[in-house]
């Protein structure tokens, strides 16, 4: 009897283990149909460092965007209006992006518009601080702050009912015993 309440222990720590660790996060969304505007030779800075630039705007109303993590381009491509700007690592999608606009003047200065904006986790890099969404009041022109993420109050909740699992299950074994 001893054995068995053993083998049942092990099963159910395994079983409670993924809930508390919250599982896998490879997919998990950072950024969720975002728009974006970037102006020619600016970036904007997205999550775990990653940054995407408007390198140059063509006449034709062709893009040239680059996407740098550490100052170091992972993806450069020239598209235009209604294309896809897709980072795949590894069979995974990073970030994807469509050119919805682009509204260029007189001089070598465009502003690009990219909606919908997708990021995804990396799965090789630490997960982002992921802060609650504050509405700002004072709009900013600059486009280096990084956007603001979105606060999970989920966690604290799942280490306590794997703990409140995990004392329910010591306390039956030992009633079995």
């Amino acid at each position: 009897m001893k054995g068995i309440g053993k083998i049942c222990l092990l099963i159910s720590l395994f079983l409670i283990s993924p809930v508390v660790s919250g599982a896998d996060d490879t997919g998990k969304v950072l950024l969720d149909g975002t728009t974006v505007y970037i102006t020619s030779g600016d970036s904007y800075t997205l999550y775990q460092k990653y940054i995407i630039s408007v390198k140059s705007v063509r006449d034709d109303g062709s893009i040239w965007l680059q996407l740098t993590i550490n100052d170091e381009a992972v993806k450069s491509d020239i598209v235009a209006i209604g294309d896809y700007f897709i980072y795949n690592k590894t069979n995974i999608t990073i970030f994807s992006a469509r050119v919805n606009n682009v509204y260029a003047g007189s001089s070598e200065e465009g502003l690009v518009t990219l909606s919908p904006v997708y990021q995804y986790k990396d799965p090789d890099l630490p997960a982002p601080v992921m802060t609650e969404k504050v509405p700002d009041n004072n709009m900013r022109t600059d486009n280096e702050n990084p956007p603001a993420g979105i606060y999970t109050p989920m966690e604290p909740l799942v280490w306590l009912m794997g703990i409140i699992l995990i004392v329910i299950l010591f306390y039956i074994l030992r009633k079995l015993w």
